[in-house]
């Protein structure tokens, strides 16, 4: 296993020369002892490669589904300054364990393996969610349920509400001013009817287009107050058709390389032994 090199040192008190001997490995002890020991090494290496191999197409695939989201505010809203940050809802949620995943997912709870939330940099109002699942077909339903939970959280919901109530007077204040111009409306009509001269100031043509910009406005409010949702998808989101877990090849391979550095582990201290047990039985 090893060559023995002897060095003659001088003993200043007795003045004789003692001949000790250091022991050195060198790459070619370390290779008669691979090669002596490689039934062990082979063995080790094949048990890891089939145990991996079994793993690998016997484990449930694992399938994802991304997708990037906003937090929308509508313009001109003063009740509100900002929603909460995607950083904000990453915290707030934090890790998603099984506790969470039952109350956020409350259909596939069993199915859901992983989901997280994460936050793009630079981007204060956008981030992304990652949901994995054993089965592909319930990752679009889970990934609602995880926006309507979102939806749902004190800080959201509060601020949803203000926005909401806020839309709903300005599309009262509206319906006000278009009462009002529909009745100047009618007075212009009646005047011109009855070839009355219109009051000074009394352009038929303003009022018309105040009118229209009236309902226009009230239209565009209305549309926002029943599509408004404070989570949007910037994307349609991503299902993955392959199962992204687990990774054969990286399995596979780590097991490969793992198993060989263990088994020649193995067979150093197997040679160890065996010369150890030698000297002792030579003594």
């Amino acid at each position: 296993m090893s060559v023995k090199e002897e060095k003659n040192i001088v003993d200043p008190m007795v003045g004789n020369v003692e001949t000790i001997q250091d022991d050195e490995i060198n790459l070619y002890d370390l290779w008669k002892v691979i090669a002596k020991r490689k039934t062990i090494i082979i063995t080790i290496f094949l048990i890891s490669i089939l145990g991996a191999t079994i793993y690998c197409f016997t484990a449930s695939p694992i399938y994802r589904v991304e997708t990037y989201v906003k937090l929308y505010m509508p313009n001109d809203i003063s009740t509100v300054k900002e929603l909460p940050t995607g950083k904000d809802i990453s915290s707030i949620i934090g890790k998603i364990n099984d506790e969470k995943k039952a109350a956020i997912f409350p259909k596939y709870t069993d199915e859901i393996t992983d989901a997280a939330i994460g936050e793009i940099r630079g981007e204060k109002d956008k981030f992304k969610i990652t949901i994995e699942s054993r089965n592909r077909e319930s990752l679009v339903s889970a990934l609602q349920d995880m926006i309507t939970y979102i939806i749902n959280i004190r800080e959201v919901k509060n601020s949803c509400e203000k926005i909401i109530s806020e839309i709903d007077e300005r599309i009262k204040s509206l319906k006000e001013a278009e009462k009002k111009s529909d009745l100047q409306i009618k007075e212009l009509e009646k005047r011109m009817n009855s070839t009355k001269v219109l009051p000074v100031g009394f352009d038929p043509y303003e009022i018309s287009q105040k009118s229209v910009a009236l309902k226009m406005e009230k239209y565009r409010l209305e549309q926002e107050r029943q599509n408004y949702k404070p989570v949007r998808l910037l994307e349609d989101p991503f299902v993955s058709k392959d199962p992204v877990k687990p990774k054969k090849a990286m399995i596979i391979t780590i097991a490969g390389i793992c198993s060989l550095v263990f088994g020649i582990f193995i067979a150093f201290i197997v040679e160890y032994a065996a010369g150890a047990r030698k000297k002792t039985q030579c003594q």
